[in-house]
Parts: structure tokens; sequence; C-alpha cells
């Protein structure tokens, strides 16, 4: 087993840095793996853009229980490793690998079948619903790829280690970057396969870097010592786990329908209008993964500050992480502020798009104030183990998202919604309809507020460091 850094002592400035650099570079190489399949498929033509288009929001829910699985795994591994339990730690590891199996065979089968119907249900037709069918039974089959590599990755972060992950993530990017010109449109004696090449690119880059992590883990190259932790089964942990990480992937699919559902209300407004909130979002995006690393690296800490009984370095890490994404922040939101005609039109120079464009910058500049919160106390969270609160916080401003932006975009905007309110306790007249696509952003903004506002009121609360996520667990394996 490789030693690692301790991360319960020393400075908790290096420790964030250690751990959040590599995060936030594994989530633009995800992204890069994303945007490489674009790259290439686009020049098929529509037909098979949008077969890949259809298909990806299917597996981006894949994915995201993928993710929200590995909360549980993460939050406990990081746990024991900062009390120094690194048996009970591995053990983790290996309920948390027969949970991937399990998954991965429920979505590997379940995808194959379901894959006509479901690309239906999402609007898929003719050409791009056949292109679109074969392509996501090809990435169904290599769902435990998705599933056993982020499980992996998981436990190494909650023992510390995020650079093996961030290393491995980008051979895989590299490979698939050399795969897929060649499987999409062939090269020598390989026949071009469209998209469906671009699928097999997928999985075989994915079955590359999950058979590393797994040799790595496997010839103690890792902070893992996983020895002996295979074979048995123990459902009380597994239980653990998948209790920890429901809440996680439940939290993440409430914000995946959120998105879909102010897709509904911006579409009305028109083309314009889905285009500026198509490049907001990307936007936000870019602008979260910073948020991403610096979350994953406070989730760590205050797991393994816990785990050593050391609460106050806990809710230092997570403070600490927040200020430096804080500061990463400033130049993006000045340049929003400042130049969102040019941000915009980087992406389309049409001059409706720049209207409603700029305007929706202005919004995302102030939001991602908040946003930064809510980013990384929420995973400061999830590493004490606690998911259940922000999912129902998620939920509560979710709901309060959809009321206020279907509401504002009907009556002028919060204004018009605060007239509304009156009028109905007979303080007001009762407002004309007014339909105003600012009111949408206003609404993104006042939701973004009141998310950030109930996370950092639970996270100083404090319940979270009170939290007895191992103390009652049994470690007697059943055969």
């Amino acid at each position: 087993m490789k030693s690692g850094r301790n991360l319960t002592e020393g400075s908790i400035f290096r420790s964030v840095l250690h751990l959040g650099i590599p995060t936030i570079a594994i989530s633009l190489l995800q992204s890069g793996f994303n945007l490489v399949d674009m790259f290439f498929v686009g020049k098929l033509g529509p037909s098979a853009l949008a077969a890949v288009t259809i298909s990806g929001i299917v597996i981006a829910l894949l994915i995201t229980i993928a993710v929200g699985i590995s909360i549980g795994t993460l939050s406990l591994v990081a746990r024991f490793w900062g009390a120094k339990s690194y048996r009970q730690a591995a053990y983790v590891v290996g309920q948390s690998f027969y949970i991937s199996l399990i998954l991965s065979i429920f979505f590997g089968v379940g995808g194959w079948f379901a894959a006509r119907p479901l690309l239906y249900f999402l609007g898929g037709r003719g050409e791009v619903l056949e292109l679109a069918v074969v392509y996501f039974r090809i990435i169904s089959a290599g769902a435990w790829t998705i599933f056993i590599f982020v499980t992996f990755s998981s436990a190494l972060r909650g023992a510390g280690d995020a650079w093996t992950p961030f290393k491995i993530m980008a051979a895989g990017v590299g490979l698939n970057c050399i795969l897929d010109p060649i499987l999409i449109f062939g090269w020598g004696a390989i026949p071009p396969m469209g998209v469906h090449g671009s699928a097999l690119a997928t999985v075989f880059s994915r079955l590359v870097t999950t058979g590393i992590i797994i040799l790595m883990v496997k010839k103690d190259r890792t902070h893992l010592d996983l020895s002996g932790v295979f074979g048995r089964i123990n459902p009380h942990l597994m239980g653990r786990i998948i209790r920890i990480g429901f809440f996680s992937s439940v939290e993440m699919l409430i914000r995946s329908l959120a998105i879909i559902g102010l897709l509904k209300i911006v579409a009305p407004f028109g083309t314009a209008a889905l285009a500026a909130y198509g490049i907001g979002a990307r936007i936000r995006v870019i602008a979260m993964m910073p948020g991403v690393g610096m979350g994953y690296a406070a989730g760590t800490l205050v797991g393994q500050s816990l785990g050593a009984g050391l609460p106050e370095r806990a809710r230092k890490s997570a403070w600490l992480a927040w200020r430096i994404y804080g500061l990463l922040l400033i130049p993006v939101i000045l340049a929003l502020l400042l130049f969102s005609g040019d941000v915009v039109g980087f992406f389309n120079r049409d001059p409706l798009v720049l209207i409603e464009g700029r305007a929706f910058m202005g919004y995302i500049a102030v939001s991602l104030i908040f946003l930064s919160i809510t980013l990384v106390m929420g995973k400061a969270l999830h590493g004490a183990g606690d998911t259940r609160g922000p999912m129902v916080i998620t939920f509560i401003s979710m709901l309060v998202m959809w009321g206020l932006t279907w509401s504002a975009s009907n009556y002028g905007g919060l204004a018009g919604v605060g007239q509304k309110i009156l009028s109905a306790c007979g303080l007001a007249r009762v407002p004309l309809e007014n339909p105003c696509l600012e009111g949408v952003w206003q609404g993104i903004l006042a939701a973004n507020v009141l998310n950030s506002l109930l996370i950092l009121y639970w996270f100083r609360r404090g319940g979270w460091q009170r939290l007895r996520l191992v103390d009652d667990i049994n470690f007697a394996p059943q055969k």
C-alpha cells in the first residue's frame, strides 16, 4: 500500500489544494470527454448529433446515479481513514464494488430492453431513433465501467488520493481522442462505423481506465489495501453506503429535472431565448467546475477530520475551500458583468441572442456568489455523511424556482409576482399578464439565493458534526 499525506494535521490550505486541483482537472477532463464525442459525431450530420444528444440525456442520469451512490463510499472511506481504521475503509470499498456490480447489471440489461421506448419518449424518431437505440445499447453494455471507475475514484479521494484518478482519467480522454476518429470514420482495415463507432470508442476508453484503476488497486499501488475484502457480503455496511448515496442521487436528479422544467418555461419565448439560456447554462457549468473540485476537497477533509475527532478542523476546512473558490470566481464574475456582450458573442452573434444573453449574464454573475456557498458547503455536508438535509433543501429550492420563474415570466418579473400576492390579500390591484423573459432570470437568481441561505443555515447549525456514521456498523461479514 502506497503511503499518503496525512490530511488531519498540518496546513489545511495545502490539503485543500492537494485534493482540489486534481478534482477540478477531472471535471475539465470529463467535459473534454463529452466534447470530443460531440465534435467528431457532429461531422456525421444533424441526425447523428441528435441521436447522441438524446442518448446523452439518459446517460447523464446513469452517471448521476453512479456519482450519487459513490458519495456514500467517499463519506465512509474518509471517516474511517481519518480514524486510521484502514481495514474498515477497505471493507467499505469492497461492499461498494458489489453495489456497483448490481447496479451495472440492472442498467445494462434494463438499458438494452428499454432503449427504444425510452428514446422514443424523449423525442427520437426515424433515423435519429435507430441510431440512438444502437448507441445507447452499446453504452449500456459498458455501464459497469462507469459504476466501477466512479466507485474506486471516490474511494481513493476519500483516502486523500485525488491525483491517481486524475492521471487515469487523462489517459482515458487521450485514448478516446485517438479512437473516436478511427472508429467513426474508419482507418485502414477498420471500416467506418459512424455513431456506433463513437459509442465503441467511449466504452473501450472507459474499459481501459477501469482496468488500470483495478490493476493499480490490486497491485497495492494506491493508498488502499484491498486484500481480503472481496468475496464477503456485509448487508449492514452495504445498506449504510446506499442510504447515504441514495439521498445524494435524488438531489442530483432533482437538479436535472429542474433544468428540464426551466427549458419548458423558456421555450415559449422563442429560439433566441433558448439560445441565450443554453449559453448561460454552459457558462454556469464552466464556472462551477472549480467549485466542484473545492467541494470534493472540503468533503474529504470534513470526513477525515471527523473520523480523527477534529470537528473544528472539519469546519475550518469547509470554510477555507469556499474562500478559495470565491477568489477564483472574482475574475469570472467581473468578466460577466463588464464584458457580457463579448462572452455571449463568442457563442452566437445574433442580435436577439445578444440582447437576451447580456441580461442573463448579469444575473448569472450575481448568482455565482450564492452558488459558491451551495456547492462547497453542500459537498462538505456530503463528506460528513449528511445527504438527506441537502436533498430536502434542494427540493424546496427547486420547487420555489419553478414557481417563481413561471410566475415572474407571466407577470412582468418578481415585482409583478409581489403585486399578485398583495392583490390576493386585497392590498393591491390584480396585475395584468405580462410575459417577461427577465422574470425567468430573476426567478433563477432568487432560488439560488434561497438555496445558499438554507445550506448555510444547515451547515452552521452543526448537526453534521455529531453524525455517528460508523459507530454502529457491524463488520462481521457473511459468506
